[in-house]
């Protein structure tokens, strides 16, 4: 977005060893193809080993799409839009068998209906990433956030706001 440091606001760099490694790791898997740049999805390593595969949860979660009257009026238009995805390359079909099931993660979704007028998306699907199998990690858990670059927003706009320049004046006095 900007550099605090252009308008005249010191900041501190330092960054935790974890997020040093974190920032290095995301600038390494970048890479560009197909007219497309792709990154790698950062994860804490150790929460990640603990992700239920959710195969069940997600097969009941489609089912109640799928039996719910009220939504299967739209379950075409549901339908639809992750053909669109596919269509478009965000998503790919992929052959699991029975027994590969827990060899992967998968994340319950539902259907989201809006039927306004005023609504341009009238289906949307919706994917569960915070849930949770007793008291096991939610993929959001396990998901590295990044460094927060928004922590002091707030500060720095009362301080413009209340036209406090004190700050801006000592270096000991970081946001």
């Amino acid at each position: 977005m900007f550099n605090l440091e252009s308008i005249g606001l010191p900041i501190d760099e330092k960054l935790s060893t974890l997020n040093e490694e974190k920032v290095k790791q995301f600038r390494d898997s970048i890479t560009y193809k197909d007219d497309l740049y792709h990154v790698q999805l950062h994860w804490y390593e150790d929460k990640l080993k603990s992700v239920p595969y959710n195969y069940n949860t997600a097969v009941r979660a489609g089912e109640k799409v799928n039996n719910n009257p009220e939504k299967t009026k739209s379950y075409n238009q549901y339908l639809q839009v992750f053909q669109q995805q596919e269509d478009e390359g965000i998503i790919e079909e992929i052959s699991v068998r029975p027994e590969q099931l827990k060899d992967y993660i998968w994340i319950p979704h539902g259907s989201v209906l809006k039927l306004t007028d005023q609504t341009t998306t009238k289906v949307r699907p919706v994917f569960n990433c915070s849930y949770k199998h007793k008291r096991l990690v939610s993929w959001n858990e396990a998901a590295y956030p990044g460094v927060n670059l928004m922590s002091d927003m707030l500060k720095l706009m009362i301080q413009f706001r209340t036209n406090d320049t004190s700050c801006w004046l000592t270096p000991e006095k970081h946001f």
